[in-house]
């Protein structure tokens, strides 16, 4: 115990007073004879006895009451259990990620962890914020009240060491940190084995009423002719179950077709739609459930196919042959050169360029191919016997060239089944089949190697956007280009050339996407949906338009592609399916863990206010002061 005014406490000594005056009286008896002695001697004994324990009494509640006065106005206290806390720094921690849209019984889990948060923030003090997206620091209580009933949900989410980093930026190193964190605590969440720090965690979990969620997964389309495509999807739900989902599938308004699939006690289930094969530009997949809303829908673009610009140089035209019957048409703008006639336009229009055993090379087409390799366009070198012009021209680059040639015969036997380039091309990998063969060929060091020989030297190899056979690919020296495999690889070196427009992309994930625009001037591309439109970072090249963007768009949909004022094409974004999950961790290992916000500020109003006792002492007294009152009165 502890008091406010210690220097009162002198004041005690005043008990002498009455202890002195109870010890020596001053009051005289007198005597009085009496013939009737013995009798009277009896009654005097009696009446000492009780007068005595009397006296004694009343001195005890004098002195007790008086004691008890001068302590209350030395105003005694007990002291704050947690002095610290007082000054600590609070963080709020509010998660707002999707997960938080689950039901509990007050509600929406973030609407009733934000109005938690209104009817319980003291007045005084100031607080630093932190949601999934936003950070707020040194908030009074009005400003922190208006950054809450702002806070929406955010297709971010933080796991325990980001919050970490965040909460340790708003932390001084003199004063201890709480961080009270609200939210519904996913696995995914990953708290660590103790909570050894400067800064202490409290934790106030939210719960929901229905822990079983379906979600649509993703969705591919796996097969395609003119008339007709089937748009594969996943649907997964968080727990095994029998439950019938049905599946609508859209076009902006219009109704393509709609399903029920039963899950039939499993977590996931492939579904198709047979849908026409036209334009989708505002597609999309919708279910309906009692679980997270988020995941409902699926968003998706179709956009007609766009033709894809190449060109090929040859020494002599008829080498070229085989590609033209490659990179046909309508999907592909295919053109042949020689070495002598060269169209540049055209040229600097195409997204991959072949140099088809080139024995020499303009000065003119070199710096042309430099500019085209800076701007990201992919550059296939076929090698002729001669190949001085190459190598020179690979010695500008970021590119290792070609060594000796070797007049050794092998035949190509590996295959780098999971390269991008083969994507799609093999259901499974092919142990033995008719190799193709070379003749003489080149030493290719360096880069990602994607067929090669029996000797494991590279036939084809990649070096960043430009990609190098090791041998000439003509009739004399090698059977490659009647090999199965001639078709797919040239095919899908055209194809990727140009980064076309996936079905969907996924919010907050680095994306690039290329647009064939010509751009020209200050005109910019964007991005239109009917609730956002943001211009994403962007670099002009010839023929076409790169965009890249992560932080943007911050909402799921569809979106149009905006050049000059006109649409040329569709895009469509999604949210991560991480949250769909819905499992939540049970235990926090030593965190602090509160059933309510307002347990929390109760504890800590409790662990940083002192108890003043004064008034039990004024109590006391009076208890005392008529105890005394009933002794005199009663006690005889």
């Amino acid at each position: 115990m502890h008091f406010k005014q210690p220097e009162i406490l002198f004041a005690l000594v005043f008990l002498l007073i009455p202890l002195l005056v109870h010890l020596f009286q001053l009051r005289k008896y007198q005597k009085e004879d009496f013939t009737n002695v013995k009798f009277l001697k009896k009654i005097s004994r009696e009446t000492r006895k009780s007068s005595r324990l009397k006296k004694w009494l009343v001195l005890l509640t004098r002195m007790i009451a008086l004691g008890s006065i001068i302590i209350a106005f030395a105003q005694p206290y007990l002291p704050a259990r947690d002095q610290n806390r007082t000054t600590s720094e609070k963080v709020i921690y509010l998660d707002n990620s999707f997960s938080m849209q689950a039901i509990g019984k007050s509600g929406e889990l973030l609407n009733t962890a934000i109005q938690d948060l209104l009817k319980n923030i003291p007045e005084e003090g100031d607080f630093h914020l932190i949601t999934n997206t936003e950070e707020y620091k040194n908030l009074n209580a009005e400003e922190l009240k208006t950054r809450l009933e702002q806070t929406g949900f955010s297709s971010k989410s933080l796991d325990f060491q980001d919050i970490e980093v965040k909460a340790s930026q708003f932390s001084d190193r003199e004063i201890p940190s709480e961080v009270i964190m609200l939210s519904d605590f996913q696995q995914q969440m990953e708290f660590p084995e103790n909570f050894e720090g400067k800064i202490s965690y409290h934790l106030v979990p939210y719960k929901a009423e229905n822990n079983i969620n379906f979600s649509l997964d993703s969705l591919y389309i796996e097969e395609r002719d003119p008339e007709f495509l089937q748009l594969n999807f996943i649907l997964k739900s968080n727990r095994e179950n029998s439950d019938q989902i049905t599946v609508s599938a859209f076009n902006a308004d219009e109704l393509l077709a709609r399903k029920t699939f039963s899950l039939d006690n499993e977590e996931r289930l492939e579904g198709k739609f047979q849908l026409r094969n036209e334009q989708f530009p505002a597609g999309r997949l919708e279910i309906e459930d009692n679980g997270l809303q988020y995941d409902n829908r699926l968003y998706f673009s179709i956009n007609p196919p766009q033709e894809i610009k190449g060109a090929a140089i040859s020494r002599e035209l008829s080498q070229a042959g085989f590609l033209n019957r490659i990179f046909t048409g309508p999907e592909f703008e295919f053109h042949n050169f020689t070495s002598e006639n060269i169209d540049y336009n055209l040229l600097s229009r195409a997204s991959f360029i072949i140099l088809n055993e080139l024995e020499e090379m303009p000065s003119s087409l070199r710096i042309s191919l430099e500019k085209m390799h800076k701007e990201g366009k992919t550059i296939v070198i076929i090698p002729s016997e001669e190949n001085t012009a190459v190598n020179s021209f690979l010695g500008s680059l970021p590119a290792s060239g070609y060594g000796n040639l070797q007049s050794q015969e092998l035949l190509i036997t590996n295959i780098a089944f999971e390269h991008p380039l083969l994507n799609g091309v093999f259901e499974n990998e092919i142990k033995n089949f008719d190799y193709p063969r070379a003749k003489n060929h080149y030493r290719l060091t360096g880069g990602n190697k994607i067929l090669g020989f029996q000797d494991n030297s590279a036939f084809l190899s990649e070096q960043g956007n430009i990609y190098l056979f090791a041998a000439p690919i003509n009739s004399e020296n090698s059977n490659f280009k009647n090999a199965p495999l001639v078709v797919p690889i040239f095919y899908n070196l055209g194809r990727t050339a140009l980064a076309l427009p996936q079905l969907y992309y996924q919010v907050n994930r680095t994306n690039q996407i290329e647009v064939p625009v010509e751009s020209s001037g200050d005109e910019v591309v964007s991005l239109v949906s009917e609730n956002e439109n943001f211009i994403p970072a962007q670099q002009a090249f010839a023929g076409k338009v790169r965009l890249n963007n992560e932080d943007l768009p911050e909402t799921a949909g569809n979106f149009s592609i905006i050049y000059k004022g006109e649409e040329t094409g569709n895009i469509s974004y999604n949210y991560s399916r991480e949250e769909s999950n819905a499992l939540y961790s049970e235990e926090f290992n030593d965190a602090e863990v509160y059933n309510s916000v307002s347990e929390y500020f109760n504890n800590v109003r409790s662990a940083t206010q002192s108890k003043a006792l004064w008034k039990w002492f004024v109590i006391l007294a009076l208890i005392f002061l008529t105890a005394e009152m009933l002794l005199l009165k009663y006690l005889k």
